[in-house]
């Protein structure tokens, strides 16, 4: 007899569609119930009680265990089954974190002298919309970053397998449609990197401080557009001087930026391994919002 009425545990179901698309990312072929489920060693009966929402998956033994396998970080696993993100944010989550990854492999191949100069620039650039749109406490809001570029609009629609998508409405004109209802830190990051897109590849001929292309450098500069402008690096030191670090520093610090864990982590890991040789100037000291006395 089929099944009626609600799903007793909705998180688990939506733990294990991210199980098996990981898995499936991963192994780059279809991957069956279950072979999700002999991550926790569950029989075919236990496996498709979890796929139902019939069975609650929630241990601190079997997240990690899933973590481990999956090789992504343990808080995701624990967003999922609390109900913090969704299937498709979740996934979203994982792709950031690979690519991270990806990318820090990629520029040990790029002589470093390119790597710093595109730095500078983006930065430059970034600090420069930060100014425009008076951003002096976080989280940055969308909104005011669109009104430095007058050719992108921005329309919530209904979508069942992006968070955002970059829709060309005639030449040098774009759209950035986005997951309706309520927006997420991971729909927040999509669309600034649909962003990124436009500038740097779309219509990089109307930023010519961007210098020419390098195909090398073309997700590093993406990437620290995004990281840079949603988290400016002297306003996340100044909220990490705040924080009590008995507390999860990475939970707080997306929450105050309203932007994914990922990215905090990245922006983290750049203060760490970059250092800052030169200070960054306060948004704040920029003499355009200095109150006149």
């Amino acid at each position: 007899m089929k099944r009626s009425g609600a799903i007793k545990f909705p998180h688990s179901v939506q733990l294990f569609k991210f199980c098996q698309k990981v898995m499936m990312h991963q192994k780059g072929t279809k991957v069956r119930d279950q072979e999700v489920g002999s991550i926790l060693n569950f029989n075919p009966s236990d496996c498709s009680h979890w796929k139902r929402g019939e069975k609650n998956v929630r241990s601190v033994f079997a997240l990690a265990k899933l973590a481990e396998t999956l090789s992504v970080d343990t808080t995701l696993i624990h967003d999922i089954t609390s109900g913090h993100a969704d299937l498709d944010e979740a996934y979203f989550e994982y792709l950031e974190s690979r690519a991270c990854r990806s990318l820090s492999e990629q520029l040990r191949l790029v002589p470093q002298e390119q790597v710093e100069e595109v730095r500078a620039r983006v930065q430059a650039f970034v600090q420069q919309i930060l100014i425009e749109s008076e951003f002096q406490t976080p989280p940055l809001y969308l909104p005011e970053v669109m009104r430095s570029f007058a050719f992108i609009s921005t329309q919530p629609v209904d979508m069942l397998d992006k968070l955002s998508r970059i829709l060309r409405v005639k030449a040098g004109q774009y759209c950035i449609q986005y997951k309706k209802g309520e927006l997420k830190a991971q729909t927040r990051m999509s669309m600034m990197k649909d962003l990124a897109r436009i500038l740097f590849q779309g219509e990089r001929g109307r930023f010519p401080e961007f210098g020419p292309s390098n195909p090398a450098l073309l997700a590093f500069e993406e990437q620290q557009f995004v990281a840079n402008l949603l988290i400016p690096r002297q306003l996340l030191l100044q909220e990490l001087s705040k924080l009590d670090t008995r507390r999860n520093v990475i939970n707080e610090l997306a929450t105050i930026f309203w932007v994914p864990k990922s990215l905090i982590s990245y922006q983290l890991q750049n203060i760490v391994c970059d250092g800052i040789h030169t200070p960054i100037p306060l948004i704040s000291d920029h003499p355009a919002l200095v109150m006149q006395g």
